[in-house]
């Protein structure tokens, strides 16, 4: 696993647990990067450019799935892959502004 990744993992639970230092405060984890199972199944070449990516259009599925329907989510995630960085990041910017739309 690239140092980067591992890097990024030790720094998000440290994050975890100075916030739930708090009482109170609960946050997720990810799973340690000894974890080796979990992360060659989650990022298989294991670079934090490829990680990202992944949560880039995860979350590119669920602003959509939360902004319009799960039907929706699932018609434009076959479509998430092809698009560029740039492109995710301006559809949840999108998907944002309808869910912001929508609560007011």
């Amino acid at each position: 696993m690239e140092k980067q990744l591992i890097d990024y993992i030790i720094a998000q639970r440290a994050e975890a647990d100075a916030f739930m230092d708090t009482p109170g405060n609960w946050m997720g984890k990810l799973p340690t990067p000894e974890d080796t199972q979990y992360w060659s199944e989650r990022v298989p070449s294991g670079t934090l450019k490829e990680f990202r990516r992944i949560e880039l259009e995860e979350s590119a599925y669920y602003l959509a799935q939360d902004a319009m329907s799960k039907s929706y989510a699932r018609f434009i995630s076959p479509k998430l892959s092809d698009m560029t960085d740039q492109e995710l990041e301006d559809f949840c910017t999108q998907m944002s502004i309808l869910m912001k739309a929508d609560a007011a």
